[in-house]
């Protein structure tokens, strides 16, 4: 961490920038942003970058291990299983605590992960953003050496690969009405990504199409698909083909991956920066003496939906016998109190966002995600005071 920069742009903040900061970001989007956008960006040096981006490659390839990948076969439920899976993830994001250690130093420590991209258009559109509007030209938002171009390059030859960009979309259920619309506009002005909302795809024979602005009908050959299966089952939504259904289409980045790579796997990592954790299924006397010091989390849900930081024995016996192994208890995470703000000191947590080509051997780190507050959860719904919400990370030299 850099409290010494971090102290010095603070200082530079001020209501009006900060506001100019959002109406630049939405003049961009062309719509209103739903979650609170932090008046700062996390300033962390390139050592602790490079030590996150280690972890998370470190993480992710231990995910792909073959003791568990045949543990994760588990969770692809049959309806939900799609066709020629990838022998890897092409997006997976790493989430960590920034904690300290015996010494204490600044360690990352992990909180979650999964096999599915984050806002990788809209975390560059805010970076961005802040350089210019503050006039920053000695930090970067990029990891692995890269930069603006080589950024875009990469992102392009992933998610199009060598289909027509025509033929590929972004596809989400009703994008127009999600808090994540940001990045949708945001890839669209970065690589010309379109979005299609997914009720809108229809099947015919083997193949998928959809209907364009003008009214053309076109091949969908290409996914990078948004869309979480569990909320379009909370929607009801009737999609027009099925997921294991033997389609004429690419995925960029195959959606089984969003199972198999998941809280699933946090009792079976053995890297350092993992904490214990263990199903609820599994839980043994000693550790029901020990409940105060985990936290109760659902496998499958984003956002920090369905998080207990303080569960209780009524709380664990509360979770249907059958649901119990969807349960995990993960050893609770001492936040460091590691960004000077004039509100006080705030707690972060990074998502690092890695991309994995077919031609490289291992994930590539490309950007951060960061979420500050001051509250027991990090996420942007649970922090909308001054000085916390989302933001992302700009690296020192």
């Amino acid at each position: 961490m850099r409290p010494d920069l971090q102290q010095v742009f603070n200082g530079g903040v001020t209501t009006q920038s900060h506001a100019d900061l959002i109406a630049s970001l939405e003049r961009r989007l062309g719509h209103a942003i739903e979650f609170r956008v932090c008046e700062m960006p996390i300033i962390i040096s390139s050592a602790f970058a490079s030590e996150m981006s280690s972890a998370a490659q470190e993480i992710i390839e231990e995910c792909l291990s073959a003791e568990n990948l045949e543990r994760s076969a588990s969770t692809l439920q049959s309806r939900y299983s799609v066709r020629h899976e990838s022998a890897r993830p092409l997006f997976s994001v790493v989430d960590f605590a920034v904690t300290t250690n015996e010494s204490g130093a600044y360690v990352p420590r992990l909180i979650e992960l999964q096999g599915f991209p984050s806002l990788f258009g809209y975390q560059w559109m805010l970076t961005q953003e802040f350089m210019r509007q503050y006039g920053l030209n000695t930090v970067t938002p990029f990891l692995s050496g890269l930069d603006d171009g080589s950024y875009a390059a990469l992102l392009r030859s992933v998610i199009f690969a060598d289909c027509d960009p025509r033929e590929v979309a972004l596809v989400e259920i009703d994008p127009e009405k999600q808090k994540t619309r940001p990045d949708f506009v945001a890839m669209h002005e970065l690589i010309g990504l379109q979005t299609v909302n997914i009720r809108h795809v229809k099947k015919s024979g083997r193949g998928l199409f959809w209907t364009d602005a003008d009214g053309h009908t076109r091949p969908l050959r290409r996914i990078f698909n948004r869309a979480i299966i569990d909320e379009l089952d909370e929607l009801g939504v009737d999609l027009s083909f099925s997921w294991n259904d033997d389609l004429d289409v690419d995925w960029a980045g195959h959606p089984n991956w969003y199972f198999r790579i998941s809280k699933f796997l946090l009792p079976y990592l053995r890297h350092h920066t993992v904490p214990r954790c263990v199903r609820v299924s599994d839980v043994t006397e000693s550790l029901l003496k020990e409940l105060d010091a985990y936290v109760l989390k659902p496998l499958y849900a984003f956002a920090g939906k369905g998080v207990n930081v303080r569960p209780t024995l009524a709380d664990l016996e509360a979770v249907p016998v059958e649901e119990r192994s969807e349960w995990i208890l993960q050893e609770r995470v001492q936040y460091a109190p590691c960004v000077p703000t004039p509100e006080g000191a705030n707690y972060v947590e990074i998502r690092i966002m890695l991309v994995w080509p077919d031609a490289q051997p291992r994930p590539v780190p490309v950007m951060t995600l960061a979420r500050t507050g001051r509250g027991a959860l990090m996420g942007a719904r649970y922090n909308v005071i001054p000085w916390t919400g989302s933001s992302g990370c700009l690296i020192a030299p």
